[in-house]
């Protein structure tokens, strides 16, 4: 038997230690040892292959929160070789339409939650075969996913001719021209990258860890998940994000590391239970993808928690930095919290000038820049973009960053002006791109402010034409549907001409120092 090493990790694990707890559904109580992945695996692979066609290089998409089918398809396509293509499930159904007609999935399956949008695309003859993941016993028209793999064969599955360079997920992050870029992640990647959290967080068997971040984002694979797995830990999924639950599993089954964006945390602070839980099996609790407040920080140290920042970013990880909790005194976490930490065991990193010269000496801002084994391989379709990130073997971030004389990092700004909302990366050309679909809208300037619950939020800044009006539920309501809703902005400001400079071009930092607050 060829055991395809590559991709084949399911496998491997289950090998050594078949019977351990991998994967705790905490919705339904479900729990999946180590054998029970690669059994689910294997007759998954069976009926891609055999139903659908599914073969090496082809992508096999999930519209879906967490949930152990996502488990499923990502050891499967390994297995077989194929892509695995997870979609945000917040993304509106024309946007979604565009991702699938440019990677031409051979089936999607979709959450019952998900229906809607899922027929809207085969109606619209983007897709051809939908399964239905069904958690109740609604009728549907289409396949069930637990059907077809009770049904299926459980006959060993690998793909001998796998390479470490060929690709295993696209990843979706967010665009400046109105698309979400297709990051591809090879299994070169993926493998380095849990090899770096392994290394850097020491991680083992005995680990456990409640994933927070959706699995339709580089974060919820590669930030524990895989790591985990690989290690021989135990993954708790669940379908939406609770703080209440999060608190109580965490002292319940005795977590060992949480990772979230600071919105995430904020919601756990300001829970009533938070004051009394026991959260002492914590080895640390790292934010990231926005600033965090230190108030949030210094609620956790106070129970003894080490709250720490990390970095990183789709396109080179994203595990590239994070402070070393466990070889820090909480001294040295509180004199450096703003800090986003160190880089990663095999992590290589450099700070350079507009001119593309590295910059050596300490506090001095540059262009963080990434490379080594765990960055991508370009963006899905688009090689235009991938030349512009990916430039002689580093990934370029548009972040501006600094490094003090002890070797932490800190992120000072953005070349690029795009914000975070919740964690998810939002670009502002996307957003005037839209607006100005609207018959009113002369012109307008779109940027992130400060929000105490979802870190950032957006803002525009609007004139209209002078023989039109229009009024804030207006422009709320053409956008609707058009944009995703952590796209729209929360804050519109009307206002008679746009700042602008001297060839007519907007000036973005001039309307942001007039307007920059967070109000209407």
């Amino acid at each position: 038997m060829d055991q395809g090493w590559i991709g084949n990790y399911s496998y491997f694990r289950a090998r050594i230690d078949a019977d351990s707890p991998a994967v705790i559904d905490i919705d339904d109580g479900s729990r999946y040892t180590y054998g029970d992945l690669e059994n689910r695996a294997n007759r998954l692979a069976n009926f891609l292959r055999d139903k659908f066609g599914v073969a090496k290089g082809d992508r096999v998409a999930f519209l879906a929160r967490n949930r152990v089918e996502l488990i499923d398809a990502y050891y499967a396509t390994g297995k077989l070789g194929a892509v695995l293509v997870p979609y945000n499930a917040r993304l509106s159904v024309k946007e979604l339409g565009q991702l699938v007609s440019s990677e031409t999935p051979k089936v999607l399956f979709f959450e019952g939650l998900y229906e809607s949008a899922a027929a809207s695309l085969k109606e619209g003859g983007l897709i051809e075969q939908l399964v239905v993941l069904r958690d109740d016993k609604k009728p549907s028209s289409y396949p069930c996913y637990d059907e077809l793999l009770n049904a299926a064969a459980d006959s060993f599955v690998s793909c001998p001719s796998l390479d470490l360079e060929d690709i295993h997920l696209i990843i979706h992050t967010g665009g400046t021209t109105g698309l979400p870029k297709g990051g591809l992640l090879s299994h070169r990647c993926m493998v380095f990258n849990s090899f770096n959290e392994i290394c850097t967080w020491g991680m083992n068997y005995a680990d456990k860890a409640l994933i927070v971040l959706p699995l339709f984002h580089t974060g919820g694979w590669n930030l524990l998940t895989l790591p985990i797995l690989h290690a021989g830990g135990c993954i708790y999924l669940s379908r939406q994000y609770d703080p209440q639950k999060t608190i109580e599993v965490i002292e319940k089954e005795k977590i060992t590391f949480l990772f979230g964006a600071a919105t995430i945390f904020r919601m756990m602070v300001e829970r009533p239970e938070f004051r009394g839980a026991d959260l002492g099996s914590l080895k640390w609790a790292m934010a990231g993808a926005a600033p965090t407040p230190i108030n949030i920080m210094q609620a956790f140290w106070d129970k003894g928690v080490k709250c720490v920042l990390g970095y990183g970013m789709t396109e080179a990880g994203p595990n590239n930095i994070s402070t070393p909790a466990q070889f820090c005194d909480q001294s040295v976490i509180e004199a450096k919290y703003a800090s986003v930490g160190k880089p990663m065991y095999l992590t290589m990193v450099k700070l350079a000038d507009d001119d593309g010269k590295e910059i050596t000496a300490p506090n001095k801002p540059g262009e963080l820049l990434w490379s080594g084994p765990q960055i991508f391989s370009g963006y899905w379709n688009n090689p235009e973009e991938t030349a512009k990130t990916l430039v002689d073997g580093w990934v370029r971030t548009g972040d501006m960053a600094t490094r003090d004389e002890d070797g932490f990092y800190y992120i000072v700004g953005r070349k690029k002006n795009m914000f975070i909302s919740g964690g998810e990366n939002v670009f502002p050309p996307e957003i005037e791109s839209a607006l100005y679909d609207i018959e009113a809208v002369k012109e307008c300037c779109v940027f992130g402010v400060g929000d105490e619950k979802w870190g950032e939020v957006g803002k525009a800044i609007i004139s209209l034409r002078p023989d039109m009006t229009g009024t804030k539920q207006d422009i709320l309501s053409a956008l609707e549907g058009k944009l995703a809703r952590y796209k729209i902005p929360k804050y519109i400001t009307f206002i008679d001409d746009v700042p602008k400079n001297n060839v007519g071009k907007i000036v973005v930092a001039k309307v942001i120092e007039l307007y920059g607050k967070a109000e209407d």
